[in-house]
């Protein structure tokens, strides 16, 4: 059985799903977010995102997360689409609460 390879792909994909799943799912934090404007949420969203990018850059450029290629901005690139791919598959996927769908209207 192979291990799990923790890459910046996959750890920023976990990161962008978790976000969603945090906005959606935590209690207070889920009814202020959904009452916000649809370009003030997308903004929070995206500086979130590339906030978390930036950090797993970081992280494999000193060595703490381990890469196999050169460490370069085409990672903070790669992991920023990647982090926005699964945050917006796990935000479609996810039912809404009523807390949600109510802050919404």
């Amino acid at each position: 059985m192979n291990p799990i390879s923790y890459t910046p792909d996959l750890i920023t994909m976990v990161v962008g799903a978790l976000l969603s799943m945090l906005f959606n799912y935590f209690p207070a934090l889920n009814v202020w977010y959904a009452a916000l404007k649809t370009e003030v949420k997308s903004g929070i969203m995206i500086g979130l995102l590339a906030l978390a990018s930036v950090v797993i850059y970081l992280l494999s450029l000193y060595g703490i997360i381990e890469v196999a290629e050169p460490v370069t901005w085409v990672l903070v690139l790669r992991t920023f689409v990647l982090a926005l791919v699964a945050n917006q598959s796990a935000y479609i996927i996810s039912p809404q609460t009523v807390a949600v769908k109510e802050a919404k209207q």
